[in-house]
C-alpha cells in the first residue's frame, strides 16, 4: 500500500468518524428539543391535543376556535413552559372551576390558569419561599438528587408573582410550603385540572402524583411538565405509571397528560 493510499484510508476513517459523532449529537440534540427518545420502547404514546380534550377539535382549517385562548409568551421569563406548552394549558383551564398547581415559580402559568378560567374558578398553587427553603426533603435516592435539589431551590426564590396586584389574583389561593408536607384531603375528588411542575427530582413527582390521583375528579386532567430525558425524576416516574395508567404525551410539547377515571 503506498503512502498515498494509506493518507486516503486515515482520512476516509477520520471523516466517517466525524460523520457518526454529529449523527450522534444531532440524535441528542433533536431528542432534547423534542422531549422525547427517537428510539426507547420506554417512552410514553404521543397523540394530539385533540386526543386529550374536545375543546382542541380539529377542523378542516385548523383547531376550532374553541381552543383561543389569552396566553403570555416566554421571553424575559424565567419560567420553560414553552409558548404551545401554556396555550394547552390555558385551553383547558376555560373548562375547569377548580385547579391545582404544584410549583408556582414565577406565577406566570399561576396566572394564565386564572386568567382563562371561568370567572367562579379557583386556582390552588404550593411553593417554597426564600424563608422556606430548608423545608425541602431532599431524598438521597433521587437520580442526580444534589441538582435537583438546587433546581428545586432556585426556582423557590420569588415572594411576588406574575399574577400579584392582577384582576385574577382574587382567584389564586396561594399555599406556601413543601408540596411534600401539603395536605391534600380537602380537595380530594374536587379538581378538574391539576398541573405538576414544582421540583422534578423522582420522589417529589411521585410524591405529588399521588396526592394527585386523590385531588383530581373523575374525568378531570392531570398534566406534568419537562416529561423529558433530560429531567431523569420525570422521566422516569412517568414511564414507570404509563405501565399501569394511560399516561400520554402530547406530540411536540414536554407535557404528559393523565384523564382520571
Amino acid at each position: 500500500m503506498t503512502n498515498l493510499e494509506i493518507v486516503l484510508l486515515v482520512l476516509l476513517a477520520l471523516t466517517v468518524g466525524a460523520a457518526i459523532a454529529s449523527l450522534k449529537y444531532g440524535l441528542k440534540e433533536r431528542r432534547r428539543r423534542k422531549g422525547r427518545p427517537l428510539f426507547d420502547g420506554s417512552a410514553l404514546p404521543e397523540v394530539n391535543p385533540a386526543a386529550i380534550d374536545d375543546i382542541f377539535e380539529e377542523m378542516e382549517t385548523g383547531t376550532s376556535h374553541g381552543a383561543e385562548a389569552i396566553i403570555l409568551g416566554e421571553q424575559g421569563s424565567q419560567a420553560s413552559t414553552t409558548t404551545e406548552e401554556v396555550w394547552i394549558l390555558s385551553a383547558l383551564a376555560k373548562k375547569s372551576h377548580n385547579i391545582f398547581e404544584f410549583g408556582t415559580c414565577t406565577g406566570r402559568t399561576t396566572y394564565l390558569l386564572a386568567r382563562n378560567a371561568p370567572d367562579d374558578a379557583r386556582v390552588g398553587t404550593i411553593t417554597l419561599t426564600p424563608d422556606t427553603l430548608e423545608a425541602y426533603i431532599s431524598d438521597t435516592s433521587d437520580p442526580d438528587n444534589d441538582r435537583w435539589t438546587q433546581i428545586a431551590k432556585e426556582e423557590s426564590t420569588f415572594t411576588k408573582f406574575h399574577y400579584s396586584d392582577t384582576a385574577v389574583a382574587s382567584k389564586v389561593d396561594q399555599t406556601f410550603g413543601d408540596s411534600k408536607e401539603f395536605d391534600e384531603s380537602a380537595l380530594a375528588g374536587k379538581c378538574d385540572l391539576i398541573f405538576i411542575d414544582g421540583s422534578h427530582a423522582y420522589s417529589y413527582i411521585k410524591s405529588d402524583t399521588e396526592k394527585s390521583l386523590r385531588m383530581a375528579k373523575p374525568g378531570g386532567l392531570i398534566v406534568w411538565h419537562d416529561y423529558s430525558p433530560p429531567c431523569i425524576g420525570v422521566w422516569k416516574y412517568l414511564n414507570e405509571l404509563g405501565q399501569t395508567m394511560p399516561v400520554k404525551h402530547i406530540r411536540g410539547t414536554r407535557l404528559a397528560v393523565l384523564r382520571v377515571t
